[in-house]
């Protein structure tokens, strides 16, 4: 009997969250009950994101509220049989006599078999829909009931292969890689019909049933003129149990010849395949379950086929040097980083428009400055000395003949400068008083403006009589016509000025390292408190790897895990301290662009083993088309993190089955808000205002520190955080800060 690849088993974690949201959207409340979901293989199998992409754009506007989310799993390959099954089935009719289902979710074609054989006896009537069950078992199947239902998926073998050569016209020949499970023989059956009716232009090899050590070897001795093609596989030639998604990547990463596959299998060395497009099938998927659920008969549903596409790795492109020429033009490149002109085009335009308008204004103005000076040179002289006089309370006044080397000043400028009365005064005696260590900067500013008619503004110091140092400012501008050269000006004494400029930078950075040190002070206490986690996995670690290496025969690579493990869990921990080490010393938080959405995404699938543990339900509502933020991704994931194992803390005293916490991303006006929500026992009202208090807390054992943390990395953000207790039951923390905004 076919089964299912393996990747497609863990679709089922993310199905069920978007489940909910598709039933309460399209349905009144009163016809909202429960939804089992019954998945082929285990839980622990990679998802495939871009099925769950699609479910989740479907019904991201439904609420979940009211719709309770079952999942269970037949495990297979690792369990079967007819013993096996009447155990299960005899499970799930006791399991859900009290609670049936209103809508039943199968996945892949083990699971719709099981359902259909067991179904008069579990739930009979009740719709159910099925996902990625392919063609060939749906034809070799009995007819459906009319109230069964789904979308098939397709793969085109012959066609990627077909594709593989095409892309390389000197390949002579096609390696087929299969395994020894159920699975496995099923898709080898498949293939040699296929591709000896395809009558292909080069010779096809089936390497099936080796050790995969074997077969890594003989992918190794390929050369150019071969390619392969891999579904993956569940069993080697030895027995041994595998994820295909992994096998392949381990195929592609030893082969030394392009590999090719006819699943979602990029960005794993695959170059690429006609794979079908998964987002669309998670949107048809959703559609139809909101349908049913919505009152429509299964068998009034009209059911696109599952739409497929030439898809192909840029990188592996890249890698195996195929002519872009050959690449068919409808096909979707993954990872290929776009152009400039691609990717800032509007950019770019603007910027030569500004840049041409600049130029312009510039071309004006200096047209305009040339008739001016032309038509005014006449009374520029007079009109300065006019407008020097009427400023001329409080400053000293001079001019400066360059020629003659000769000043004119106002006698307040001779008190000032400690130079002779009634005596001629050059250049030189006014440069001999200026502080040696302003002397050069005070030249060559003098100079400058003397020699091409420009502006002077040049602060100095002058060494006093008595040692004293005072501080001046020189205003001035200069001609430049001809031989006559003039430089014209005011000085200020600014002493007074400057200390005070010197006194604010002093508070300023008195200040700076008070708040440097209160911050310090906020986060010292939380070193332990970061650091357990990550000491407690390489102490886990570290005792499973002792005791593999006392045994006989050690599972070095298993080791070798374990030590990689040890080495990851060191650098986070080693990151909490560059971080907090950071943070004392610059006074600020390193901010850098950011994708939100993404980090708590990355966060969340760091505690779904913890939360699976706990029995929490985790919703993750994201916004769509989030803007950017600007953020320390450490520190929000370390906040996002607190505040996570918080709630499912809070929640702990509650039914399992009513354990369910959202988290959750929106715009709010020009800030991005980051909610965490749970349906726990909430906060006493007396103590909301002495939540982020250090060291307050309700946990038996707890440190109190956590939440001020979480407040302290929100602050250094530009943000705040929040809480209320939600009208229902447990507690809401918003933590809000602004959105990123190119300069």
């Amino acid at each position: 009997m076919p089964i299912v690849p393996t990747w497609f088993a863990a679709i089922g974690r993310y199905l069920g969250l978007a489940l909910g949201l598709f039933l309460v959207s399209h349905a009144a409340p009163a016809q909202v009950g429960n939804v089992l979901v019954l998945y082929s293989n285990n839980r622990l199998l990679p998802a495939n994101v871009e099925v769950d992409r699609g479910l989740r754009q479907t019904g991201a506007r439904a609420p979940t509220s009211q719709v309770e989310i079952f999942d269970e799993f037949l495990d297979r390959p690792a369990f079967s049989g007819p013993e096996f099954e009447r155990i299960f089935a005899a499970y799930l009719r006791d399991k859900y006599a009290m609670r049936p289902p209103s809508a039943i979710v199968v996945f892949g074609f083990p699971a719709l078999d099981f359902l259909l054989r067991h179904r008069a006896e579990l739930f009979t009537r009740v719709p159910v829909v099925h996902f990625a069950v392919d063609e060939a078992s749906l034809r070799s199947a009995k007819p459906l009931p009319a109230d069964v239902v789904g979308v098939p998926v397709a793969y085109d073998f012959v066609g990627t292969i077909r594709l593989a050569l095409r892309l390389h016209p000197r390949a002579t020949r096609v390696v087929i890689v299969t395994g020894t499970g159920a699975g496995d023989r099923a898709w080898e059956a498949r293939l040699r019909p296929e591709l000896t009716a395809a009558a292909m232009r080069a010779t096809v090899e089936y390497v099936a049933g080796l050790a995969h050590d074997d077969v890594l070897r003989r992918v190794r001795e390929l050369g150019a003129a071969d390619v392969v093609f891999t579904p993956g596989y569940f069993r080697d030639g030895s027995g041994r149990l595998f994820v295909p998604r992994e096998t392949v990547a381990q195929i592609a990463a030893t082969s030394g010849a392009p590999v090719y596959g006819p699943f979602a299998t990029l960005g794993t060395g695959v170059v690429g395949g006609r794979i079908p497009d998964y987002v669309e099938i998670g949107r048809q998927a959703g559609s139809a379950i909101n349908a049913v659920l919505g009152g429509t008969p299964p068998a009034m549903l009209q059911l696109p086929d599952s739409p497929l596409r030439v898809q192909l790795d840029w990188n592996q492109v890249r890698r195996w040097g195929i002519d872009a020429a050959l690449i068919p033009p409808d096909a979707l490149i993954q990872f290929k980083q776009p152009t400039l002109w691609e990717t800032y085009r509007i950019q770019v335009l603007w910027i030569a428009l500004v840049i041409a308008l600049q130029a312009a204004l510039i071309a004006a103005l200096v047209v305009e400055r040339r008739s001016r000076a032309r038509t005014a040179s006449a009374l520029q002289e007079s009109e300065r000395r006019m407008s020097l006089a009427a400023r001329a309370a409080g400053l000293s006044v001079w001019a400066w003949d360059v020629a003659r080397d000769q000043f004119w000043t106002s006698a307040r400028f001779r008190q000032r400068k400690e130079l002779p009365d009634r005596q001629p005064v050059h250049f030189g005696q006014v440069l001999d008083i200026v502080h040696p260590a302003d002397r050069d900067g005070f030249n060559l500013a003098v100079q400058r403006a003397a020699s091409s008619g420009g502006e002077l503004d040049v602060e100095y110091r002058v060494i006093q009589p008595d040692g004293g140092v005072r501080w001046f400012a020189a205003r001035g501008s200069g001609t430049a016509e001809g031989s006559d050269r003039r430089l014209t000006g005011v000085t200020l004494d600014i002493t007074a000025r400057k200390a005070a400029e010197l006194q604010a930078a002093t508070d300023r950075s008195a200040l700076t390292h008070l708040t440097r040190v209160s911050t310090l002070g906020q986060l010292s206490a939380s070193i332990a408190h970061q650091l357990n986690q990550p000491l407690a996995a390489i102490l886990g670690n570290a005792e499973v790897a002792a005791k593999m290496v006392g045994q006989l025969h050690p599972d070095l690579a298993e080791v070798q895990a374990i030590c990689e493990d040890i080495v990851k869990e060191d650098n986070r921990a080693a990151a909490v301290i560059r971080r907090l080490t950071a943070l004392y010393k610059r006074g600020d938080v390193k901010l850098a662009p950011l994708d939100l959405n993404e980090l708590v995404s990355e966060t969340l699938e760091l505690v779904r083993s913890e939360m699976l543990t706990r029995h929490v339900v985790v919703v993750a509502q994201l916004a769509e088309s989030l803007s950017p933020v600007d953020g320390d991704r450490v520190q929000l994931q370390q906040m996002l993190l607190n505040l996570v194992l918080n709630a499912a803390d809070a929640m702990s005293d509650i039914e399992t089955e009513q354990r369910r916490l959202v988290v959750r991303t929106e715009i709010e006006g020009p800030n991005v808000r980051l909610d965490v929500v749970d349906n726990g026992s909430g906060i006493p009202p007396e103590s909301l205002k002495d939540v982020f208090d250090a060291f307050w807390t309700t946990k038996a054992g707890g440190t109190g520190v956590g939440l001020t943390i979480c407040q302290s990395i929100v602050a250094a953000h530009r943000g705040r955080l929040t809480v209320q207790n939600n009208p229902g039951a447990g507690a809401c923390f918003s933590a809000t800060w602004p959105l990123r905004h190119d300069e």
